[in-house]
């Protein structure tokens, strides 16, 4: 057997392929135990093959290699959809997908070299491009790094903390600023230009372009916003402070709004209290990734407390986000898909609303056992409907969506954050956009603390109020909410005019 091998030009073994030298392969004591079939195998273990196969050459030869064409397809089924998984991981996968136990990580390496790059090639770019690949290793260490920092610092700022570039300092009096914010403060300690300045940032809130607060005040638009800009930078810490202080978690709402900075589309995650409705975390990202749902739950662990439950409207980045926490889904998303989803399924049907009444009518109840009996219902049917992977959709979040029905404390929509980013809607469809992130971050600060300090319709009280009491009784609470009266209270307004005294004396004289 081995005198024909060696008659042969070139050696059999697929890891030498070198010419041979007097007869053999230079390598041939090393290799010679592979010629068969081209792996590492020793002669031993290929003569109990070849017995194992009753001494048949040809059955020996046709025996079932351990990577086959089917392993090969399963590794690169997972690679695509985790092309960076670990080596071990992957076996993992792979001996899960095929049922079998006799697959190690030698094996997976073998299969790898038979999978060409090009298939892989595009998933790889669009997880580059959407963040997802290559960093995502090292912001796993570096989130990590930034908890045990957070978690070793004594003095923490409030979350709503930005590093904000101080501007027009000079325009702005420390002392009269501490006035500001100072309960029980008279409003002739604040200089007039403060409250010039406050006067203009009310009137930004509310939507007035900065080009017409200029014309009024004479000077270039941009210089108000810095004027502005300026006093907001110097306050913000302090009311941040406030914030923190004076929140104890317990439901919120996550939720995101995009915006659009010099022409490209960014998202402002905020992360909202049930209770007090005050944003707790405001975070500008490029994406939605898993990263930035980690950073803001990061943030989220210096309040007091720990939070009860989260209120989502189903992102898929959001179960990154406090994930020992319950996750609850919004109704009224769910309910949207269900038109989404029947439009996508049944694009030619024209009388789809009796099936989604049906499908919809799941969840409007206030029993829980209702819920899951009309469930059950549904799954009965859904072959026949032709529903069935909307119910099996429903059926793996349906315990994200039970929790809420019936609930007096777990609120059951994201009405609340949806509110927020309806007021936020105000203030930056006059805007457009923004020009930098530098800006961005400069006017969001801007809107927030507008936000907190205007009375709403409903209680007629501040956001700020419920964090802090005495926040109607500053100074800077007043020039927000009632800036006209305050100007007459000042003498800024004269109540008879000099000149119809004039004519009224006139009159008397003729």
């Amino acid at each position: 057997m081995w005198e024909s091998i060696a008659s042969w030009p070139w050696c059999s073994c697929v890891r030498c392929a070198v010419p041979r030298q007097e007869g053999r392969c230079l390598r041939w004591r090393s290799c010679r135990g592979s010629w068969a079939a081209g792996n590492r195998q020793a002669a031993s273990e290929h003569l109990e093959q070849f017995r194992a196969s009753g001494e048949d050459f040809g059955e020996y030869i046709k025996r079932r290699r351990k990577v086959d064409e089917g392993v090969v397809e399963a590794v690169e089924a997972e690679l695509l959809q985790d092309p960076l998984a670990a080596l071990g991981e992957l076996s993992k996968r792979v001996r899960a997908r095929l049922g079998r136990e006799d697959l190690n990580a030698w094996n997976l390496r073998a299969a790898l070299d038979r999978i060409p790059f090009e298939k892989l090639r595009g998933v790889l770019r669009a997880s580059l491009e959407q963040g997802q690949a290559g960093v995502q290793y090292r912001e796993a260490w570096l989130l990590g790094e930034m908890v045990d920092h957070v978690e070793s610092v004594e003095e923490l700022k409030a979350c709503l903390e930005v590093d904000h570039r101080s501007q027009d300092r000079a325009l702005v009096d420390p002392g009269g600023v501490r006035k500001l914010l100072e309960p029980g403060a008279a409003l002739e300690d604040v200089s007039g230009q403060l409250q010039v300045i406050c006067l203009c940032m009310t009137l930004y809130f509310w939507g007035v372009p900065l080009s017409r607060l200029g014309f009024w005040l004479g000077v270039n638009k941009t210089t108000v916003l810095r004027w502005m800009v300026g006093l907001v930078n110097e306050i913000f810490g302090d009311i941040s402070q406030k914030v923190l202080d004076g929140i104890h978690l317990g439901v919120v709402y996550a939720d995101e709004k995009w915006i659009k900075i010099r022409g490209v589309w960014h998202y402002w995650f905020v992360v909202l209290d049930k209770k007090t409705n005050i944003p707790l975390v405001c975070y500008l990202s490029k994406t939605r990734s898993r990263w930035v749902c980690q950073w803001l739950g990061l943030w989220l662990k210096k309040f007091t407390g720990q939070a009860k439950a989260v209120v989502t409207d189903g992102l898929k980045s959001y179960r990154y986000f406090l994930p020992g926490v319950p996750h609850l889904l919004c109704h009224f998303h769910h309910q949207q898909r269900v038109t989404t989803w029947l439009a996508e399924h049944f694009p030619q049907a024209e009388r789809l609303d009796q099936l989604k009444a049906m499908m919809k009518r799941v969840l409007q109840t206030d029993d829980k056992r209702t819920a899951k009996r009309r469930l059950e219902k549904l799954e009965r049917q859904c072959e026949r409907l032709g529903i069935k992977g909307w119910v099996d959709k429903t059926r793996a979040c349906f315990s994200e969506l039970l929790p809420a029905i019936g609930s007096s404390q777990l609120p059951s929509t994201t009405n609340a954050i949806e509110r927020f980013f309806r007021t936020f809607n105000r203030f930056y469809k006059v805007r457009c956009g923004f020009h930098s992130m530098e800006s961005a971050i400069d006017q969001l600060s801007l809107f927030l603390v507008g936000y907190l300090f205007t009375v709403t319709a409903q209680d007629g009280t501040a956001p700020i109020e419920a964090v802090w009491s005495e926040a109607a009784r500053t100074p800077l609470y007043r020039l927000i909410n009632d800036p006209f009266g305050v100007r007459a209270e000042l003498k800024h307004v004269k109540e008879t005019p000099k000149m119809a005294d004039d004519e009224a004396a006139l009159l008397l004289q003729a």
